[in-house]
């Protein structure tokens, strides 16, 4: 092997994501799931550490479910009703149309990926998202499990933190550590194996539990170059952080501009209008920058999957080390 082959994948992925432009869109519904690897647990975790995992709010239901009661005992017209429940009826829809499409959009980068890794061309769109849509269930329960399961590791934090605040002992910080580890460890299982099983659903037409399986064993047999290519994707957030830095400086030096343009000339509406443009292009680029970085980094993932599904990858480490 001339070259590495983490480069050949970070290279052959950001080819991928820049010239099919079409993929974008892809990413841009895809993104909403959450992004494949380490990134999505690190971003649960350290909400739970920061606002305590929802531990705090759970005191608030029952205030929550008091005044929902006194808003439902208000009298109604029926008009009034018919367009509450319509509006209800409009937004349950459309939040599972949007589940719908960002299942479908990860099959379809997951299939679009294998197939440019395999036969070294770009994809066809529509087979993408008809492998999506094939394969929309078993892709959503793999999702939707992985979320339970993060979202209960959040939980499991967020208490852990609230009883270290509450009562700062040497068993408490304790507690806090081992349970922090252990969540750490869980969920950077789940995370690669909800990869490997969506690789397998995909691209070998597996069931759930049969995917579920082989992710395992591929995960086993791969395990320190799964945790490898997590932490280089991670070092790419920090790149995208950086990214988006810039991005916020450059579209809101037109809003600087025009606040000072405002100061001097007394014009409070010129600086209102350059803050929303502002806002709307720094929205634009956000939206774009996820959807690209979505499309490059679960390219990465399936190309590492194919490499590892077909002949096996080493381990970069041992490799230096020698063995």
């Amino acid at each position: 092997m001339h070259e590495p082959l983490y480069r050949q994948a970070l290279r052959h992925s950001w080819a991928l994501a820049w010239k099919h432009k079409l993929l974008w869109i892809f990413g841009l519904f895809a993104a909403f799931l959450g992004q494949m690897g380490l990134m999505d647990l690190l971003s649960k975790v350290g909400s739970a550490t920061t606002n305590f995992g929802f531990f705090p709010y759970w005191l608030t239901l029952p205030k929550v479910a008091r005044e929902a009661s006194e808003i439902s005992s208000f009298s109604l017209s029926v008009d009034a009703w018919f367009w509450f429940i319509w509006l209800l009826v409009v937004l349950l829809g459309l939040g599972l149309l949007l589940i719908f499409v960002s299942v479908v959009s990860q099959g379809a980068l997951i299939k679009a990926a294998a197939n440019s890794t395999k036969h070294k061309n770009l994809p066809d769109v529509g087979v993408a998202w008809q492998a999506g849509t094939r394969h929309f269930w078993r892709l959503f329960f793999i999702n939707l499990f992985k979320k339970i399961i993060f979202v209960l590791l959040a939980l499991l934090i967020g208490w852990a933190t609230v009883s270290v605040i509450l009562e700062a002992s040497v068993l408490e910080v304790g507690i806090f550590l081992f349970l922090f580890i252990l969540v750490m460890l869980v969920g950077m299982l789940v995370s690669f194996l909800a990869v490997y099983a969506a690789a397998y659903i995909v691209v070998e037409e597996y069931s759930f539990g049969k995917a579920i399986s082989a992710a395992w064993q591929l995960f086993t047999n791969h395990w320190l170059v799964s945790f490898e290519v997590g932490l280089i994707v991670l070092v790419l957030n920090l790149v995208l952080a950086a990214v988006t830095v810039f991005g916020f400086l450059v579209f809101f030096f037109p809003t600087l501009l025009m606040w000072f343009i405002a100061a001097l000339i007394g014009n409070a509406s010129l600086w209102l209008i350059g803050v929303i443009v502002g806002l709307i292009l720094f929205l634009l680029f956000i939206l774009l920058l996820g959807s690209v970085f979505t499309v490059f980094v679960t390219s990465v993932w399936t190309y590492l999957f194919m490499k590892m599904h077909q002949a096996g990858i080493k381990s970069r480490i041992l490799h230096l080390l020698g063995q």
